[in-house]
């Protein structure tokens, strides 16, 4: 119940985000328009809603709203969700301003960074502090970690992301996951000297003294610098207890192994070049743009069939947008399965556990907290 209240609060702040800035932004701009042409007494709740019919307005705020239900749950895309509508009306808002002097320009260019700051602000409120409702429910808690990378306690899985570039070039991943029901062990610790810690996709992170995280499961061993160990450890072991859901994995000879495959195969490998860029993931990025941009003029041009009468532009225009976003969106979602496999398995399902009675690095104590092991394997 209290998780609901906090989504309560969330939400004014979710809507002034998606909703607020981009609405806010048109109407101020044609309030500057209005007055560069002393065009008579403005009409602040016309031009409210008329902002709702500006395409570059209307349709980003309603693709905002929709990936906001799907991804309810995962606060740390919000402020980027939030980009969304503010960004298009920023850019034309812009490149108007170029012409129609700085305020235009000014306020174009502020829209996105108050957006961001409203849905920030909103994540923060559902999922700090970290209460029992926090910590049983499902909404995601990201916390940094000490010299880089960052922790997301998600519905049913650890996620690490933000990593230092893998040390291996041709690494596929540049970040790695274990699902609640292969977690074995939970530990919060202390170590008291300098020490690197390299994770199985090859990153490496530097453990400085002080409060550590020991996770181990589904073959993988994290130490992960945090500030506050206990804490996180709780959090990880009440979630685990009560939201661990088994996965089955597909089958080792499944063609969605490919990219972990080539991982496991880099195990005993030193790397011959250190890795200094971000990974790359392929076209799966690109893909998930060219749905973004295709499927509202799909969706408008389906609207305009229905609105304005059959033509065979627009059946043209259907055929073609629709087309081009279900395939955009089929690879994206392909390549999401292929790639989420290898961040929760980078390394083989045969390979046994480490060893949680094994002292992990030099200076390490800890008091452990032990989970049954509830792998599908």
């Amino acid at each position: 119940m209290l998780l609901f209240l906090r989504y309560l609060v969330a939400a004014p702040l979710l809507m002034m985000s998606i909703v607020g800035v981009p609405t806010g932004y048109h109407v101020l701009s044609s309030y500057l328009y209005r007055r560069e042409l002393r065009d008579g007494k403005f009409d602040v709740a016309a031009e409210f809603r008329e902002s709702f019919t500006e395409n570059v307005v209307g349709w980003p705020m309603a693709l905002a709203v929709v990936l906001l239900v799907v991804f309810w749950w995962m606060t740390t895309a919000w402020p980027k969700i939030a980009l969304v509508p503010s960004v298009p009306a920023a850019v034309g808002g812009g490149i108007i301003g170029l012409f129609d002097g700085w305020e235009n320009a000014a306020s174009a260019a502020t829209a996105p960074f108050v957006a961001w700051g409203f849905a920030w602000l909103a994540s923060k409120v559902v999922s700090w502090p970290v209460s029992e409702d926090v910590r049983l429910g499902a909404v995601e808690v990201a916390t940094g970690l000490r010299g880089g990378g960052r922790l997301r306690v998600q519905s049913r899985r650890l996620l690490l992301d933000k990593l230092p570039p893998p040390r291996h070039f041709m690494s596929p991943i540049g970040r790695v996951a274990i699902r609640f029901d292969r977690i074995t062990s939970v530990e919060a610790g202390d170590v008291r000297t300098p020490a690197p810690w390299r994770l199985a996709n090859t990153s490496e992170l530097t453990l400085m003294p002080g409060p550590v995280l020991r996770v181990i499961g589904g073959g993988q061993e994290w130490l992960l610098p945090v500030d506050d160990a206990e804490a996180l450890a709780r959090l990880v072991t009440d979630r685990a207890t009560v939201r661990a859901k088994p996965d089955p994995r597909p089958p080792l000879e499944s063609e969605r192994w490919f990219h972990a495959k080539l991982l496991w195969d880099l195990a005993d490998q030193e790397p011959r070049r250190p890795n200094i860029q971000k990974v790359n993931h392929g076209n799966r990025w690109a893909a998930l743009i060219i749905s973004a941009l295709t499927t509202p003029m799909a969706l408008y041009s389906v609207f305009h069939l229905f609105a304005d009468g059959w033509s065979w532009g627009r059946l043209v225009a259907i055929l073609f947008f629709g087309l081009t976003a279900w395939i955009a969106t089929h690879v994206w979602f392909r390549q999401g399965v292929v790639y989420k496999l290898t961040e929760e398995n980078p390394v083989s399902p045969t390979a046994g556990e480490p060893d949680p009675r094994r002292i992990p690095v030099t200076g390490w104590s800890s008091r452990p907290v032990v989970l049954g092991q509830t792998s599908d394997l």
